[in-house]
């Protein structure tokens, strides 16, 4: 079977349901009508993860009380997550463990160790090219906590670095949810870096928040990787656009059109730097210990949750054409690729699961990271 996260959207339905009185809430909604003043639709807006977050909420209902009970819930799921697999908060489970350096099990989140089980899978399937042991490489490359920028590694500093790494060097406990579970290392200097996955599993987890409120209509977007629920306002599906992969400026590749689904984007084109003739991107593979050359400009994939597809774009970087869009295409994942002409030109490659686009034309929108929500 395919590698897939345990906590999907219907679980997070069924556990929501089972937190509020239906019976209770249908007799309230027959004691109120609906204010003919109220908004089209709610926006909220904030910062987390070192990035930014949006979500819109469409719907019946919509007011200023909702907004605050939206406002709470997310906040909280959001404090969650940093403190869950932040690298950058000390006393996160990701840092903490990184900082065990025993073989001993480390107590972690029942959610941390779900995500990290769900990493190790994919990098399974994968043949290795995603991998959450690959934080050291990174860094050594220039684009991790101690930038080396202009600076790359030598290949003894790199093959140190790949033997500290590896899902074999890594155990994971889930445990029940609402538990804690548990990681070990094999090898006390691995470490795990979340951050091609966390994003994603915090839209989901914020959208999970929405379900508990009984909201079926919006959209959670964090740092463009985006969970769309439902119907957009004035009816139909979201309409989300993927960014032309350019290294100044911005516009607008397609458009796609989502609804009770994920989707997430990966780019070379805006973290890289130059050394000579050669661009040296942030995407890593980690099966060889150097940044991927003459790959994709960038990756799209749709996927029942965002941490799915997150974790996934990332992958589609590595793996490219025709080796990604195979692997996605056995797994059952919709993907894309994007890449650059000798002339300049974006070519679109998708395999058969995704979804036709449409052109650009006549659409107006507001920036959401690598992707944009359509304003219609």
């Amino acid at each position: 079977m395919a590698p897939r996260l345990e906590i999907d959207r219907r679980t997070i339905r069924m556990i929501a349901i089972s937190f509020v009185l239906l019976a209770g809430l249908t007799i309230h909604r027959l004691w109120f009508a609906d204010d003919p003043n109220a908004p089209e639709v709610l926006i909220l807006e904030g910062e987390t993860m070192g990035t930014t977050y949006e979500i819109r909420v469409a719907g019946s209902g919509l007011s200023d009380r909702l907004r605050q009970r939206i406002q709470q819930e997310t906040d909280r799921r959001l404090q969650e997550i940093d403190g869950w697999m932040s690298s950058w908060n000390p006393d996160s489970d990701v840092s903490r463990f990184n900082a065990h350096h025993e073989t001993t099990g480390f107590t972690v989140a029942h959610d941390t160790a779900a995500v990290v089980a769900f990493a190790i899978e994919l990098g399974k399937w994968s043949g290795g090219a995603f991998d959450i042991s690959v934080g050291p490489l990174v860094a050594l490359w220039g684009f991790g906590n101690e930038a080396r920028i202009g600076e790359p590694p030598a290949e003894a500093e790199i093959r140190e670095a790949l033997s500290h790494m590896g899902a074999r060097l890594l155990r994971v406990g889930r445990g029940a949810p609402h538990s804690m579970g548990f990681l070990r290392k094999e090898d006390p200097e691995l470490e795990i870096d979340l951050s091609a996955i966390a994003k994603g599993y915090g839209v989901d987890h914020v959208a999970g928040g929405l379900f508990e409120l009984e909201r079926e209509d919006f959209l959670v977007e964090i740092g463009g990787e985006i969970y769309a629920s439902g119907e957009r306002p004035g009816g139909g599906p979201w309409r989300i656009a993927i960014e032309k992969p350019l290294e100044e400026g911005r516009a607008i590749q397609a458009i796609v059109e989502l609804s009770d689904q994920a989707m997430a984007t990966s780019g070379d084109y805006r973290i890289f730097y130059r050394e000579g003739d050669r661009r040296i991107a942030h995407t890593i593979d980690p099966r060889s210990g150097y940044p991927v050359e003459n790959g994709p400009a960038a990756a799209t994939v749709i996927a029942n949750s965002a941490t799915e597809a997150d974790a996934w774009a990332t992958t589609m970087m590595v793996l490219g054409d025709p080796e990604g869009l195979a692997l996605a295409q056995q797994w059952n994942i919709a993907a894309m690729l994007l890449l650059r002409g000798e002339d300049g030109s974006i070519l679109e490659l998708r395999n058969d699961l995704f979804p036709e686009t449409q052109h650009p034309e006549h659409h107006r929108s507001e920036r959401v990271g690598s992707s944009i929500a359509l304003d219609e």
